[in-house]
């Protein structure tokens, strides 16, 4: 089975703010963004799970509707309707949402403290943010989540591919677990906006297939 690790577009916000939960709006360039996506997607997947952030969901409903396959029949005269239709499941999840900086979000990082900043990037693994998380309770919500939701579907028979729209710092944890990857290593991992990585799946072992395209 063939699971889509998708990122969110570009924010409005830009890269100088620590936004992580904090709902935030898109870029201009979304659309551009979506339908490069799209071209690096399979049809007709089983279902795609997703962040709740709007940044994320509102492309999983893009993608539903994008990926959605069926044949043409003539209803009458001029109309067409689709048979045999799938329309992929969308799936919210929690744990799915980006780290969560605490007192941080939406603070620019220009604007935090440079000694706490500092602190914590020496060891983010281990060292939460103020309020906030680390990036051990990140990876510890998103393997929940691989455990719960993706696991399962191998022992449905089906073959369809699974897409998950969620964030920079998820699916560097995700990859980080099937590469092998000490988690303070995960931001070695370049992962542009917009981009997909491909994990295929037998059994419970995982094997990435491509990153970032």
């Amino acid at each position: 089975m063939d699971i889509y690790l998708v990122r969110h577009t570009e924010v409005a916000v830009g890269r100088s703010v620590a936004y992580g939960q904090s709902d935030v709006a898109l870029s201009e360039s979304y659309a551009e963004q979506r339908d490069h996506l799209i071209r690096h997607l399979p049809p007709a997947p089983a279902v795609i799970f997703t962040s709740p952030l709007s940044r994320c969901r509102r492309l999983a409903d893009d993608l539903v509707k994008s990926l959605t396959t069926g044949s043409s029949i003539e209803t009458a005269p001029g109309q067409t309707a689709l048979a045999g239709t799938h329309r992929p499941l969308v799936r919210s999840d929690d744990r799915l949402k980006e780290f969560f900086f605490g007192d941080w979000e939406m603070t620019p990082w220009t604007d935090i403290d440079a000694d706490a900043l500092a602190t914590w990037r020496s060891d983010f693994v281990t060292i939460p943010t103020p309020n906030g998380e680390n990036f051990g309770d990140l990876s510890a919500r998103v393997r929940a989540f691989w455990h719960d939701s993706i696991l399962p579907l191998t022992q449905t028979g089906h073959n369809r591919p699974v897409l998950v729209v969620s964030h920079g710092g998820v699916i560097r944890t995700l990859l980080c677990l099937f590469l092998d990857l000490p988690l303070q290593n995960a931001y070695r991992l370049n992962l542009d906006y917009g981009a997909v990585s491909k994990v295929t799946l037998t059994g419970s072992s995982a094997t990435v297939q491509y990153i970032n395209r």
